[in-house]
């Protein structure tokens, strides 16, 4: 991030917290205190399986017009995000029907609060994850915006809340929505032009346990704080499922790291999204690239999330410093008026 660039996201951040003080003062048709509706009405909702809230979100989306993939992708990549979280997701269907019933632009600014709330957490996945978000900071003609809303109830309307909004990361963990969205989402063309398929859930599953048997003997015994690569991830699945056979085993998957490479963006992205609903832990790292051309694509991966980490620790220290130079500037300000 440039010098300029860091400073226009200090004084975005600024302006964020100190304005909306008074609601004539706001004519942002984005602003969910001013613009949002509290007139809520209950959706009905369920828990669909990953393939049928894929193909629900493909044909909402495509039934409004819409032709891009970051878009639709986006939507429920930024409703597994959503920070609300509850034991048993028990709140989801109070929040489904809160989200639903936001006007478009207010959606949108909400879509890209739930991305933007995993900065401060980790500034390495939001980065790789930003192909899924970018879209939030354009602005949306009326077809595309349609087809949010159209998206966002259709992937509420099956769950997505459900699956993401449980408190229990193991629960969050049972499917790989990220990638049943997105395969829906591409035509069979495309897929086949890409080389890409997603491991099914079932084969990820098996490889796994495989993988974590030493032969006809039994397991292979755990190790605590080692390193799993996988050179091609897709979205994670694999890892999925290592995940939640080491949380069967009473191990906690924070534990251990995580380096997933792949070269497709949407893919990344959605990997990158997955790791924080799975809640991976502070050693799983998504890299973006062609494993055959960078070699070496692991360790910069490693790096890069260090970096950000560090970057992340700077800015946040530039806008406490700037909050409380404003704000002390303002009640100079009403004090000297006062008098």
């Amino acid at each position: 991030m440039s010098a300029d660039t860091t400073a226009a996201f200090v004084i975005e951040a600024v302006d964020q917290a100190l304005t909306h003080t008074a609601a004539q003062n706001c004519t942002d048709p984005g602003c969910a205190r001013h613009a949002g509706t509290i007139d809520c009405p209950p959706i009905t909702v369920s828990r669909s399986p990953g393939s049928v809230l894929g193909e629900a979100v493909a044909d909402a989306w495509y039934a409004a017009g819409g032709s891009r993939l970051d878009i639709p992708a986006g939507v429920v990549a930024a409703l597994a995000l959503w920070p609300q979280k509850s034991p048993g997701a028990e709140a989801a269907d109070t929040i489904a029907a809160y989200i639903a019933a936001q006007p478009p632009r207010v959606l949108v600014c909400g879509l890209a609060a739930s991305a933007n709330y995993y900065w401060r957490l980790r500034p390495d996945l939001w980065t790789t994850a930003r192909p899924l978000f970018d879209w939030t900071r354009e602005d949306l003609h009326d077809t595309h915006l349609a087809g949010v809303q159209a998206v966002t109830r259709a992937a509420l309307r099956h769950g997505v809340l459900q699956h993401t909004g449980n408190t229990d990361p193991a629960e969050r963990s049972r499917i790989d929505l990220m990638s049943w969205v997105i395969t829906s989402l591409r035509h069979h063309h495309s897929r086949r032009s890409l080389g890409e398929y997603h491991t099914p859930p079932d084969i990820s599953a098996l490889i796994t346990a495989m993988l974590s048997n030493e032969g006809s003997t039994g397991k292979r015994p755990h190790q605590r704080g080692e390193w799993a690569l996988e050179p091609t991830a897709g979205t994670g699945g694999l890892f999925r499922s290592a995940a939640q056979e080491l949380r069967r085993d009473g191990e906690d998957p924070a534990e251990r790291g995580w380096v997933m490479l792949e070269l497709d963006p949407l893919a990344a992205a959605g990997a990158a999204v997955n790791a924080l609903v799975w809640e991976l832990g502070p050693r799983a790292v998504v890299g973006r690239g062609d494993v055959l051309a960078q070699p070496d694509l692991a360790e910069e991966t490693l790096a890069q999330a260090r970096d950000m980490a560090r970057h992340r620790d700077d800015v946040m220290k530039m806008i406490r410093f700037a909050i409380a130079t404003r704000t002390t500037d303002q009640l100079l300000e009403a004090l000297t008026a006062s008098r």
